[in-house]
């Protein structure tokens, strides 16, 4: 039988725990736009109470920002900020481009830009594994 390194069992552990530490934040800015996207979709473009309420004659003030929404939504730009984001962080390893990528991936996927904004999603979180 082998004997067990004890010194390689705490390496692999503290390389865990050093990997959740640096993750923690991004998977929370993740599950933070896909937790807007699904608000966004479920309870502001596709709420009929709502919708209701932004036809009659006087709409609430929030009409606008819901139109605003859903063109971007309808144009596909949640799926083109993501792709646009994740190749600047690809190409360049800007922190700035993943943050977009993660941001607009996530809303995307709860927003009717499944494919694209996955993309982009997947390009950013491959540059966030190259840190």
């Amino acid at each position: 039988m082998r004997a067990v390194n004890p010194g390689q069992a705490t390496k692999s552990g503290a390389t865990v725990t050093i990997w959740a530490k640096q993750a923690w934040p991004w998977l929370l800015l993740l599950l933070l736009s896909l937790g807007f996207g699904v608000y966004v979709r479920y309870g502001l473009i596709q709420s009929t109470p709502i919708g209701l309420m932004c036809q009659a004659s006087e709409p609430a003030w929030f009409c606008g920002p819901r139109h605003l929404l859903w063109q971007i939504g309808n144009m596909n730009g949640w799926g083109w900020g993501a792709m646009i984001g994740g190749m600047l962080a690809i190409l360049f390893g800007w922190r700035a481009a993943i943050v977009l990528a993660i941001v607009a991936g996530g809303a995307g996927l709860a927003l009717y830009n499944a494919g694209p904004a996955a993309f982009g999603l997947l390009l950013a979180l491959m540059r966030l594994v190259r840190r």
